[in-house]
């Protein structure tokens, strides 16, 4: 919480100083992928909400639509995009909005949206979440830590014990666990969520009752009005950098014929689970690129420059994100500039 409350600060102060309209004259990129997971109402601001980040509402989803069109954005699909990078199209800048997972609430709250304003959206779509199969365990955490005044787990061999009772405690408890996850080779992490979902079941049933996924059913209507494209998003939603090569193509090819064959939609968009350096990387480009992807996408921070052209399996994306429903940070993110400095000065990340 104190880290996002500094870098809310240091991104005021960009904006109220009008440094970001100066700065982003020169390295300001030629369009922007904005990542989604969760749109829904606001039911209400709790202490403990980790997850809130994935999350805002319908409201400010069109906020975003209309402040993206002022700003002299136009909203293509995907296929739109990729041709507009390949070409050097670069008369008019763009932008795609993009969700990944595949939730109901997509359907529920933010397809009206896009419907109302006529916008093109795509969803990266883990089959496993709609099947029921996929372990979303980030939200299974969340849910045993509000509940719980004691965690226990075994972490780094031994069993680890974390005091929840408080507000500050539940956040640094769940910080901990989650990166300790997010580090782990794939067969720990498995055994670990495993332990954690044994010793809380009651908490982890309730996690997955909320979950929501989407159906085909919803997926095929929205598909109907021509306005969402579908990309895959694997089967298990775990990091492919922790599995074997032969495991990332098989997670990113079966779930992409699971989509075509569910669908009757080509899918030539995909991606990667939590997207960040750690979970994809060189290998898991090359691979989305030898399976003929078009283009797929990661969560690192940034607008598409020009030379994304010749990286169309890396391209990074801006989050629309739970903490910062504000239309001063659409365009402070659009503007590039604290993306550019997060980033060390430099225009792409793509390693």
């Amino acid at each position: 919480m104190m880290k996002t409350t500094l870098y809310k600060t240091g991104l005021n102060a960009i904006y109220y100083t009008g440094a970001f309209r100066a700065l982003r004259k020169t390295i300001c990129g030629v369009g922007a992928i904005f990542t989604l997971h969760r749109v829904r109402p606001s039911t209400g601001q709790r202490a403990f909400a980790p997850n809130r980040i994935l999350e805002i509402t319908p409201d400010f989803l069109e906020t975003s639509i209309v402040r993206v069109r002022e700003l002299g954005y136009q909203i293509v699909s995907l296929d739109e995009f990729h041709r507009r990078l390949v070409e050097n199209d670069f008369s008019v800048p763009f932008v795609s909005f993009t969700l990944d997972d595949g939730y109901a609430d997509n359907y529920l709250h933010a397809f009206p949206v896009f419907k109302k304003h006529n916008v093109p959206f795509a969803i990266y779509v883990c089959t496993g979440l709609i099947d029921g199969t996929a372990r979303l365990w980030w939200r299974v955490l969340a849910e045993v830590v509000l509940v719980e005044n004691v965690v226990e787990l075994p972490i780094d061999g031994r069993l680890r014990r974390f005091q929840t009772s408080t507000t500050k405690q539940k956040y640094r408890a769940f910080n901990e666990i989650y990166w300790s996850l997010r580090g782990m080779d794939h067969e720990t992490q498995i055994a670990t969520i495993d332990d954690l979902e044994q010793r809380y079941e009651k908490n982890a049933v309730a996690s997955r009752a909320t979950d929501e996924p989407a159906s085909w059913k919803m997926l095929s209507e929205m598909l109907s009005t021509g306005l969402l494209t579908v990309g895959a998003h694997t089967i298990t939603h775990d990091a492919l950098s922790k599995i074997p090569k032969s495991r990332v193509r098989k997670e990113m090819k079966d779930s992409q014929e699971r989509l075509e064959n569910e669908l009757g939609v080509a899918v030539k968009h995909f991606a990667y689970p939590y997207g960040d350096v750690a979970s994809a990387a060189g290998r898991e480009f090359k691979i989305a690129r030898s399976l003929g992807f078009t283009t797929a996408v990661t969560t690192r921070k940034g607008g598409v420059q020009p030379e994304h052209a010749e990286h169309l399996h890396a391209l990074p994306r801006i989050s629309l994100n739970g903490d910062y429903q504000n239309s001063r940070y659409v365009d402070l993110f659009l503007s590039e500039v604290p993306c550019f400095l997060a980033r060390g000065f430099r225009r792409l990340d793509v390693e």
